[in-house]
């Protein structure tokens, strides 16, 4: 287990490496959006509602709007991995349509128990209690809602 966690932000690293090298995209409206966070141990997420939006949970509970470069401040990541369909981002009005809803609102934040993929599989499911605290639980709930199978990379640079 010791090794997993030692391993993990080299594993992280590598697979960045591999993504930059294939196909980019740009996320829809409604996609599901993720970039790492403390070299990869952690991400955080949220919902592309258009115009280079972001819709998230903060740190602090607040559900607000981002442009990409701050939704990636404060981690390790340098870019923002979307939701697809094989080479194609996918996303849904709906989904974005309840994540702009919930702008302005508060939540009880915890790092583990009431976190940004937990708001972002609420804004797929619209139910909010929701068990997806974790990324790989998000990833599950996209394939099953949205239909994506893999994810690409959106490059941050292109907002600098």
């Amino acid at each position: 287990m010791a090794w997993r966690l030692l391993t993990l932000p080299i594993s992280n690293m590598i697979e960045g490496i591999i993504d930059t090298c294939r196909d980019r995209v740009s996320p829809i409206i409604g996609s599901v959006l993720y970039c790492d966070l403390a070299f990869g141990y952690m991400e955080h997420s949220g919902i592309y509602v258009g115009n280079n939006k972001i819709v998230h949970l903060s740190g602090s509970g607040k559900i607000e709007i981002v442009n990409p470069k701050q939704f990636v401040d404060g981690g390790s990541g340098c870019g923002i991995y979307v939701s697809c369909y094989d080479n194609k981002a996918v996303g849904s009005n709906e989904v974005a349509r309840v994540a702009e809803s919930m702008v302005g609102r508060k939540r009880n934040y915890n790092f583990i128990l009431d976190n940004c993929h937990q708001f972002s599989a609420g804004c797929l499911t619209g139910n909010f209690e929701n068990p997806c605290n974790f990324l790989w639980m998000l990833k599950k709930e996209t394939a099953e809602t949205i239909g994506s199978n893999t994810w690409r990379f959106w490059d941050i640079s292109l907002f600098s």
